[in-house]
Order: C-alpha cells, then sequence, then structure tokens
C-alpha cells in the first residue's frame, strides 16, 4: 500500500465496507454526512493507494463439504527460511500465512477435505523445507474479526 493520510471520514467508510462490501454509496454518504459523488470519490480514491485490496464473499467452508482446519507452525532449516512464504503460497490447502516470533517463524491455516489430505500437506512442507511441523486441529471457530475494525471512530473534523 502506498503512503497515504486517511481522514477519520476515510477510516468511517472503510470500516462500514469492511462490515458490509457491498454498501450503497448512498449508504456510505448517509453513514459519512458526505454527497454520493463526495463519497464515489473518496472510495475510488481508497482503492487506488490500495488501502481497499478488492472486494469477494465470504463463504462459509462448509459449503464445499466436509473440511478439516488446522493451525500449521512451521520450523523450517536455516537455509530454507526464506523460501516458506512461497512454498505455502503455492499450496492450495493454506488459506492463510504469517511470519511469527518464537520457536515457529511461521503460522499457516490450513483448510482440507480431511485428516489423510493434512498428513499428506504436513509430509510435503517437511520434505520441501526440511522443516518440522506442530499443528492443532481447528474444532470450532468462536471469534473471527480478522475484517473487523475496532469500535466506532470518533469524527473530529472532516
Amino acid at each position: 500500500m502506498r503512503a497515504a493520510t486517511h481522514t477519520d471520514v476515510d477510516r468511517l467508510l472503510l470500516r462500514v465496507l469492511a462490515s458490509d462490501g457491498r454498501a450503497k454509496l448512498a449508504t456510505l454518504a448517509a453513514a459519512a454526512g458526505l454527497s454520493t459523488s463526495a463519497v464515489q470519490a473518496r472510495v475510488r480514491r481508497l482503492e487506488e493507494v490500495g488501502a481497499i485490496r478488492g472486494y469477494r464473499a465470504e463463504i462459509a467452508p462448509e459449503v464445499f463439504g466436509p473440511t478439516v482446519e488446522a493451525l500449521v507452525e512451521v520450523v523450517p532449516a536455516p537455509e530454507h527460511a526464506d523460501e516458506v512464504g512461497r512454498i505455502l503460497e503455492d499450496e492450495p490447502g493454506v488459506a492463510a500465512c504469517w511470519a511469527v516470533t518464537g520457536e515457529a517463524s511461521h503460522v499457516a491455516l490450513v483448510r482440507v477435505a480431511g485428516v489423510q489430505e493434512l498428513e499428506e500437506l504436513l509430509s510435503s512442507l517437511r520434505a520441501s523445507l526440511q522443516s518440522h511441523t506442530r499443528s492443532s486441529l481447528v474444532l470450532r471457530t468462536l471469534v473471527d474479526r480478522r475484517t473487523a475494525w475496532p469500535a466506532e471512530p470518533v469524527l473530529e473534523g472532516r
């Protein structure tokens, strides 16, 4: 994302869009107290500077059949540490990956059809990265605010 200064109004628009990516310009304009053309220009600018990366549907994974989710800690051999992101990105079962502190250098959220597919994915990772992994199966999701924003902003001037 290019460096940009975002106003309180920009952050308000981003919060509304984060909770409803299909929000109409009229809804955004009413929330921000601006005209629809002013909101349209702001949203276009937010897209251009990379503050808005895209719009997508949030699909429940179970729609595609039973799935196993796991959090996988990856500790690669030192000579393969720079390859982790590329290798995990190429793996279709990896839904997300983070570089982290601690013993593991990376944690991945893995979504596969079953335990056998998880075992195959882990074996592949261990072989390609000469790594060891530690996995925790996700039993259920209690909180998921990955796209949520903090509490309502205080508007201090537009």
